[in-house]
């Protein structure tokens, strides 16, 4: 019996002590980007959601977003401006001139270097992580990034001026013969705070190969939105099984038809030509069509996230992204290990799988 009582107390003093030490780590990512009502015991409390945590962190974070867009607003044209801030997404066909998209194409379908390939439902999902040193041996590439108007756009919808992290993008769709379920097939929003991916299709979208599907207008905050966002931080404090089955608890929230209907919102397919560009907040629901054969989809994939509670943005927008590209090669390489081991990942050195 004493045995036992000494294997409690030092269980709880591990526990406290454990407590203490992760609490600065809590406490950032309370004030920064984190999401998981799981990891994080403040952001995952019932009784601090209850009083309105989640909701309080989306309208500030949101209040921001408008503000540094406001000072932004000079790097973009204001037809620019207006629908993004209105549907959310900006669409731009013919994005390159032909000869320019045509040498970036034939340079990206030819890549050879290091992928990261994952299963994701029936999809195989490959990317490249474009860093400055593998785009240097992608002149296209380099061209693609140093483009005025792609870097001014991106720096504006990010609301940073912080140029985007780049990679390519090639889903092989009914490639997988044991399908997973796949995340990336249902409707949701990435997180709680404005941010945005940008998409150049390198091939046309339609039906086939899986088009990108977005809520217009799903970005902006209105009451009902706020009463869903209300509810689901709620059922994401759960554990196991009180938790609605289907629902996440780690912040990427996920919404049923009726549920988006319900909000006003009619989601949008984007078959779109290749040499389409879109820009995207992905706050706003949106997901990955299905894709009813056999088929490749590529993309240069762009993605920008950052501190939604900084006020303001870099003044040095180059230096700024080569130290978040630093970084982010660095947590990618670390992330690799654990996912390769658990059979999530693989990693390869070679070429996109492409049609013959």
């Amino acid at each position: 019996m004493t045995q036992l009582l000494i294997t409690h107390k030092n269980y709880v003093n591990t526990v406290f002590f454990k407590k203490i030490y992760l609490l600065p780590k809590w406490l950032f990512e309370l004030l920064s980007w984190g999401k998981s009502f799981k990891n994080n015991p403040i952001i995952g409390s019932y009784l601090l959601n209850r009083c309105g945590l989640h909701i309080a962190r989306i309208v500030l974070a949101h209040g921001l977003f408008r503000f540094r867009l406001l000072l932004l607003s000079p790097l973009v044209p204001a037809e620019d401006r207006r629908q993004f801030i209105k549907y959310g997404f900006i669409l731009k066909q013919n994005f390159l001139p032909e000869a320019e998209f045509e040498e970036l194409a034939r340079e990206l379908q030819n890549f050879k270097g290091e992928i990261r390939e994952t299963v994701e439902g029936t999809t195989l999902t490959e990317r490249a992580f474009m860093t400055a040193d593998v785009r240097a041996e992608v002149p296209a590439m380099q061209a693609l990034v140093a483009r005025p108007e792609l870097d001014r756009l991106m720096r504006y919808c990010s609301s940073k001026n912080r140029p985007p992290l780049f990679y390519v993008e090639n889903l092989c769709n009914q490639a997988n013969v044991t399908p997973r379920a796949d995340p990336q097939r249902d409707m949701h929003a990435d997180t709680f705070h404005p941010c945005v991916k940008g998409w150049l299709y390198l091939d046309d979208v339609d039906d086939g190969n899986g088009p990108f599907v977005y809520a217009p207008g799903s970005h902006r905050l209105s009451w009902r939105r706020l009463k869903w966002e209300y509810s689901q931080s709620l059922e994401a404090c759960k554990r196991g099984t009180d938790r609605q089955p289907g629902r996440y608890w780690d912040g990427s929230f996920r919404v049923a038809g009726d549920e988006l209907a319900k909000m006003g919102f009619e989601p949008k397919k984007f078959k779109v030509p290749r040499n389409t560009l879109v820009v995207a907040n992905v706050y706003g629901f949106h997901r990955r069509g299905e894709a009813m054969t056999k088929s490749q989809r590529m993309t240069v994939w762009m993605q920008a996230r950052d501190n939604p509670f900084n006020p303001l943005f870099t003044f040095w927008p180059q230096a700024t992204a080569g130290l978040f590209e630093s970084v982010w090669s660095r947590v990618l390489t670390r992330l690799d290990s654990p996912r390769i081991a658990s059979g999530e990942q693989r990693k390869f050195y070679g070429c996109f799988t492409r049609n013959s």
